[in-house]
């Protein structure tokens, strides 16, 4: 199982190869690091949707739905 370290950095050069950047190139990318511990929570099984106003950012990684809508 990768550790959260691999994955945020797997997801940080992938939006970046995108050209799709969720926050500036040298800030610490708070929609990556929400989605690489979601991720971790659906490996050990746990349905995960990301409840947030910021569906375009975070859906590029994890199931993400507007909060409202949840």
């Amino acid at each position: 199982m990768p550790t959260p370290q691999e994955i945020f950095g797997y997801f940080f050069i992938w939006k970046s190869l995108r050209g799709r950047p969720t926050a500036e190139p040298s800030a610490l990318d708070g929609d990556v690091i929400l989605a690489a511990q979601a991720i971790l929570l659906e490996n050990e099984g746990y349905e995960v949707v990301i409840a947030t106003t910021n569906v375009g950012h975070l859906s590029q990684f994890i199931d993400a739905q507007e909060w409202r809508a949840i």
